[in-house]
C-alpha cells in the first residue's frame, strides 16, 4: 500500500517551501512593477532571460531529478560506494559541460542583441552577463537536488527558492534609484542567489544525505549515459516549457510593455501551479519511481488517478477566481508606484486569458512524471515539440499580432499538448484516464461552470477590492466543497487517504 503519511509530509514540506517562495517572488514582482512599470527597462530584463532560461531547458537541467532518480534506483541495488562515485563523476563532467557552454554565450552577448531586437543593447549586455552564469549555478544545483530527492530530504531544496528571491529582492531595493537600475539589481541579486541557494546549500544538503566529495575525474560514459537518457529532453521543447520564452520573443516586436505585460499576467497565474501543482509533482516522483521499479502498477496508477482529479478541482476553483476578478486582482497585486491604472487595465486583459493556462500547466507536472519514471521520453517529446512547432508558425504567420492574440494562441497550445499527452498515458497499456476518470472531469467542468455562474450572478458585496477577492474566494471555496458531498467522484472525495 501506498505510504501515505510519507508523501503527504514530503509535499507538505514542498509546499510549504514553494508557498514561502512564490510569496517572496510575488513580493518581487510587485516591488518590480512599483520600480519600473511596464517600460522598456523591464521588457529587457525578460530578454536577458531568454537565452539563459533555453540554455537551461536544452540542457535538461529541469529534468535532471526526473533524468537521474531512476538511474540512481537501478544502481542503489548495488552498493553505494558505486552510486557515489558514479553521482560525483556525472556533477564534475556536466558542472564543467555547462560552465564552458555559458562561457561562449557570454562571448556572443554583441550577437544576441541583434538576434532578439533589443532596444536597449547596453542595457542588456549588462543584464545578461550575470544571468547568463547564474544558470551555470542553477544547474550544479538541480543535479545536487536531484540526488536528495532521490533520498526523500527535500529540506535543503526547499530552502533555494526562498534565498534566490530574498536575494533578488534585496539587491533590487538597494539599486532601487530608477527603472535601469533596479533590473540591474535584479540580474546582481540573481547571481549572488543561485550561488548561495542552488549551489552552496545545496552542497551541504548533498553530503548531509550521505553523498561524499572526492577527487574524481569525471568519466565520459557516465556523462554519455546522462546524454542518451536526457536526449529527448534536451531535443524537445515542449510548448508547456518554452511558452514564456515564446512571448518574450513574439512581444519583441510589439509596443513597449508587451513582453512586461505578458510576464505580470503569468506570474500571478502560475501561483497555485508552483504551490500545489509543482509540489505535488516534485515531492510524489520519487514515490512514483519507487512503485514503478517495485512493480506495484496499481498502486502506480491510483495516485496517479487521485493527483489528476484533485488537481482539476482545485484549479478549476482558483481559474473561476481568477477569471471574475481579473481587475481586481492585478490592481491589488501591482498599482502602485510607476504601475498605473491604464497598466492594470492593459495587464488584466492579458491575465484573463493566461489563467486559463492554469489548468494545463498544473496537470503537466503530473502527466510528463508519469511517463518519464516509466523512461518513455519520446512521445511526450515528439507531441510536445510538434505542438511548439505549429504554434511558432501560427504565432508567425498571424495577420493581428496583438498581445492577446498571442496569448491566445500559446494558451491554446498549452492545451492541446496536455489533452493528447493525458489521453495517450498508459502503464503497461492500460489507459490512466479510464471510464472512471473521465467521469471525474465531466463532473468537475460541470460543477466549475455551475460554480461560476452562481460566482457571476450572486453579488455577495461590492466595495473595497481587498474584501471583494476575498468573500469571493471563501464563497468559491463553499461552493466547491458542497459540491464534493453532492457530487460523488472516484478520485476525489474529503475522506482521510488511509
Amino acid at each position: 500500500m501506498l505510504n501515505s503519511k510519507k508523501l503527504i509530509g514530503s509535499i507538505s514540506l514542498v509546499s510549504i517551501s514553494y508557498l514561502m517562495s512564490r510569496v517572496l517572488g510575488f513580493f518581487r514582482e510587485i516591488l518590480l512593477a512599483q520600480w519600473t512599470g511596464v517600460s522598456d527597462a523591464s521588457d529587457t530584463l525578460d530578454l536577458a532571460f531568454i537565452i539563459p532560461d533555453f540554455l537551461f531547458y536544452l540542457s535538461a537541467g529541469g529534468y535532471l531529478a526526473i533524468t537521474l532518480i531512476p538511474i540512481l534506483s537501478d544502481l542503489s541495488k548495488n552498493n553505494k560506494e558505486t552510486l557515489n562515485d558514479y553521482f560525483i563523476s556525472l556533477l564534475y563532467g556536466l558542472a564543467i559541460v555547462f560552465l564552458l557552454i555559458s562561457t561562449v554565450f557570454f562571448f556572443f552577448r554583441n550577437q544576441i542583441v541583434d538576434l532578439l531586437n533589443v532596444n536597449d543593447p547596453e542595457l542588456f549586455i549588462k543584464l545578461f552577463s550575470p544571468i547568463v552564469f547564474s544558470q551555470t549555478f542553477f544547474f550544479i544545483g538541480a543535479i545536487l537536488m536531484s540526488f536528495q530527492y532521490f533520498k526523500n530530504d527535500f529540506r535543503y531544496a526547499a530552502a533555494a527558492p526562498v534565498i534566490y528571491n530574498s536575494c533578488i529582492i534585496l539587491f533590487g531595493w538597494i539599486y532601487s534609484s530608477s527603472p535601469e537600475s533596479t533590473v540591474y539589481g535584479f540580474a546582481i541579486g540573481g547571481l549572488i542567489g543561485s550561488i548561495l541557494g542552488h549551489f552552496l546549500i545545496q552542497i551541504i544538503g548533498a553530503k548531509k544525505n550521505g553523498l561524499s566529495f572526492k577527487l574524481l575525474k569525471p568519466k565520459g560514459e557516465h556523462i554519455l549515459q546522462y546524454m542518451t537518457i536526457s536526449l529527448p529532453l534536451i531535443v524537445g521543447q515542449s510548448i508547456a516549457v518554452v511558452d514564456e520564452q515564446l512571448f518574450r520573443y513574439f512581444g519583441s516586436f510589439l509596443t513597449t510593455g508587451s513582453i512586461a505585460s505578458f510576464r505580470y499576467a503569468r506570474r500571478v497565474a502560475l501561483i497555485p501551479v508552483g504551490v500545489v501543482a509543482q509540489a505535488v509533482g516534485v515531492a510524489s516522483y520519487p514515490t512514483l519511481s519507487n512503485l514503478y521499479v517495485e512493480n506495484k502498477l496499481e498502486d502506480f496508477k491510483l495516485l496517479v488517478r487521485k493527483q489528476l482529479s484533485v488537481l482539476a478541482i482545485i484549479n478549476t476553483g482558483v481559474l473561476i477566481l481568477f477569471i471574475s476578478n481579473s481587475e481586481n486582482i492585478i490592481s491589488l497585486i501591482y498599482q502602485r508606484g510607476l504601475f498605473t491604472g491604464e497598466d492594470t487595465l492593459r495587464v488584466s486583459k492579458i491575465f484573463l486569458i493566461v489563467s486559463f493556462g492554469l489548468i494545463p500547466w498544473s496537470i503537466n507536472q503530473i502527466v510528463t512524471r508519469s511517463y518519464y519514471v516509466q523512461r518513455n521520453y519520446w512521445f511526450p517529446v515528439w507531441v510536445g515539440t510538434s505542438i511548439t512547432l505549429v504554434t511558432v508558425i501560427l504565432l508567425k504567420l498571424n495577420s493581428a499580432p496583438t498581445e492577446a492574440n498571442y496569448a491566445g494562441i500559446i494558451i491554446s497550445s498549452l492545451w492541446l499538448n496536455m489533452l493528447v499527452l493525458t489521453f495517450f498515458l498508459k502503464v503497461k497499456e492500460e489507459r490512466i484516464v479510464n471510464k472512471s476518470q473521465m467521469l471525474d472531469f465531466l463532473k468537475i467542468f460541470l460543477v466549475g461552470t455551475a460554480v461560476y455562474f452562481l460566482t457571476t450572478v450572486i453579488n455577495i458585496y461590492s466595495g473595497n477590492l481587498v474584501f471583494e477577492v476575498i468573500i469571493d474566494s471563501l464563497f468559491i471555496l463553499i461552493l466547491i466543497f458542497l459540491s464534493l458531498f453532492l457530487v460523488k467522484m472516484k478520485y476525489v472525495n474529503l475522506k482521510r487517504i488511509r
